[in-house]
């Protein structure tokens, strides 16, 4: 009989938190611990965690936020280029990295913000964006498929979504959660802004950053690229602009961003003596 009770107490617990009844899971736990089952004990004290635990982003809800992130994107940096030729290219090399990740099924696309600013962005369900003056620094294919690798690697390891899960209270989410709050425009709205605050002016924690400069040089070295010319890239950024956060105030400084890349070709074993197309980048890759 007393194992059967305490099972009882154990299967309400889970009942109870799981249904968000928080004010109820003191007395579970209480119960619990007056059976004299420790095992029982653990079991609610699991509940809690799990009740209290942020409920996953589905791919439905990631699409449709990933899409109102994009178009805030686009019109504060003044929208997209449009050269037909130009955007076919990146995407081409966009995607051939992509398909490197852990998420290839992802509809990856690339566009170029028509913005003088050196920057790059990634919003959830594989929109990628890149400035008109990014382009213009690039010197080859090689370092371009490590700055789409960069942003891919945001995207694959689900960082902004990760912010969103953490701060959804903050922004009017309750229970409910996120499927919820795709149906409520003035939630969803509150949401997708707190995203971009973080995406576009505060930027991500820096061992986010710095995971997806290393994954993103990895992901790049897969398709044949040199692994090197992402180093040679922000080598020459940082010569242009020293380490001032102002001017990519959404990144870690540069040195910083190398020393991740380097260690990254280190631990991997990845080879420097892959494919630059300087060539082809320079036909194909130029912005008007």
């Amino acid at each position: 009989m007393r194992n059967n009770r305490s099972a009882i107490v154990a299967l309400c617990a889970v009942l109870l938190a799981e249904a968000g009844c928080a004010e109820m899971q003191p007395a579970a736990e209480d119960a619990a611990r007056r059976s004299g089952n420790p095992r029982m004990v653990e079991a609610t004290h699991g509940a809690s965690t799990l009740a209290a635990s942020p409920l996953p982003i589905g791919d439905e809800e990631e699409k449709s936020i990933g899409e109102a992130i994009a178009l805030q994107v686009v019109a504060r940096y003044g929208g997209t280029i449009e050269q037909p030729d130009v955007v076919r290219y990146v995407n081409l090399v966009g995607k051939a990295v992509a398909k490197t990740s852990d998420r290839p099924d992802v509809p990856f696309r690339v566009a170029i913000l028509n913005h003088d600013s050196i920057n790059s962005f990634a919003a959830p369900s594989g929109y990628i964006f890149v400035t008109r003056g990014l382009l213009k620094q690039i010197q080859n294919e090689a370092e371009l498929a490590a700055v789409f690798g960069h942003e891919i690697a945001h995207v694959s390891q689900k960082h902004l979504l990760d912010v969103i899960q953490r701060t959804k209270r903050v922004a009017g989410i309750g229970e409910e959660g996120l499927g919820y709050a795709t149906k409520d425009p003035a939630v969803f709205k509150n949401v997708v802004d707190n995203a971009v605050k973080t995406l576009l002016d505060e930027g991500f924690d820096q061992d986010k950053e710095t995971e997806a400069d290393a994954l993103g040089d990895v992901l790049a070295a897969r398709v044949g690229y040199d692994a090197s010319a992402y180093v040679g890239l922000l080598t020459r950024l940082r010569e242009l602009k020293g380490d001032d956060q102002a001017f990519i105030k959404t990144h870690p400084n540069f040195s910083m961003r190398i020393n991740a890349v380097q260690e990254a070709i280190r631990t991997n074993g990845l080879q420097s003596n892959g494919v630059l197309l300087p060539d082809r980048f320079a036909q194909r890759g130029k912005v008007v």
